[in-house]
């Protein structure tokens, strides 16, 4: 895609955008959109131009409180900003943080202006919003409940390894008791004595008077 392209799609944006919305005109600060008000509070450079900013604006940019807009390579860059005091807000998203965003983002130099939205108009919550987020509570609890479970488990196994011990004895060695060799008379007269060899059988032995 060439440059020329390029630009010839942006023109049919911006000549759509023209036919969406109408500026006008109020005094030197202040200017509506379709009817919605806004006010001037920076121009750096003299960046504001009303033609452009309907160009380039959409209804979307209404939920902030003010809007920072920006020229960098002959093009018109708008960006919402929250009051400094909005809850639940990252401070990069409040008015407060506009110089690190034009240090950080913009052009050294460049022309550039701040308007107040005089009425902001919060976005209207969906019943599909509303489900999202009671399903991603009840996602939420049954993870807590998941991970208080598996520490419950974890917890038990310990004391289960700790306690544990083996049964096993080992066995005590055998020792043979080796009995005294005892004389025996037989009843003709002989004397045997009786042995006991180290294979365990028993030997006897006749021996003569």
């Amino acid at each position: 895609m060439n440059r020329e392209h390029i630009d010839e799609l942006a023109e049919q944006q911006a000549e759509r955008r023209r036919n969406l919305y109408h500026g006008l005109r109020t005094d030197k600060t202040h200017f509506e959109v379709s009817k919605h008000p806004f006010e001037i509070v920076y121009d750096y450079r003299q960046g504001f131009d009303l033609d452009k900013f309907v160009e380039r604006y959409s209804s979307i940019l209404n939920k902030y409180d003010y809007i920072v807009g920006d020229w960098g390579f002959e093009q018109l860059r708008l960006k919402g900003f929250f009051r400094d005091d909005m809850k639940d807000v990252q401070r990069s998203q409040t008015i407060g943080a506009v110089q690190d965003y034009l240090y950080e983002y913009c052009n050294f130099g460049c022309a550039y202006f701040i308007i107040k939205n005089e009425r902001v108009i919060k976005p209207k919550r969906t019943s599909r919003s509303r489900k999202d987020d009671r399903r991603g509570k009840k996602n939420t609890n049954s993870r807590q409940s998941r991970a208080r479970s598996n520490r419950n488990s974890s917890r038990s196994k310990q004391r289960r390894k700790s306690h544990s011990f083996t049964t096993k004895q080992k066995a005590a060695p055998f020792t043979e008791k080796r009995r005294q060799s005892a004389k025996v008379t037989a009843g003709n007269g002989k004397q045997a004595q009786t042995t006991k060899q180290s294979s365990g059988k028993r030997h006897f032995t006749i021996r003569q008077k």
